[in-house]
């Protein structure tokens, strides 16, 4: 007989996303920094053979691999930004959600304060 899994927890804890952000943000920077390596060591071999165009098109692959890990933490980030947006308005906040920045984000966020 089949049963239905029941989380003993909620899958989409605010804490719970915060830490799943901050692992992909981690895995990002790994990424962004192979794909500089990778960049690094087809420049190389460009620079021994500059008629080698497979070189050549594996350095742009690499450029674009890095410029979209960095364009895919700053998708986190916003995304972070507006769940903690949410949260404030469901706090009943009198902070309007325009002026938040990331200083005033900062403490509530870590759970410190000033």
């Amino acid at each position: 007989m089949v049963t239905t899994y029941i989380p003993k927890r909620n899958f989409f804890a605010p804490t719970k996303i915060q830490s799943i952000a901050k692992g992909l943000l981690k895995d990002c920077e790994v990424d962004r920094l192979r794909a500089l390596d990778t960049y690094t060591y087809f420049k190389g071999m460009v620079d021994t053979n500059p008629e080698d165009d497979k070189s050549k098109s594996e350095m742009v692959k690499s450029l674009e691999l890095s410029m979209s890990a960095n364009d895919k933490k700053v998708k986190i980030l916003d995304m972070m930004v507006k769940l903690t947006a949410q949260e404030l308005r469901q706090k009943g906040s009198t902070n309007k959600t325009e002026d938040i920045s990331f200083e005033s984000l900062k403490p509530s966020v870590l759970g410190k304060s000033k």
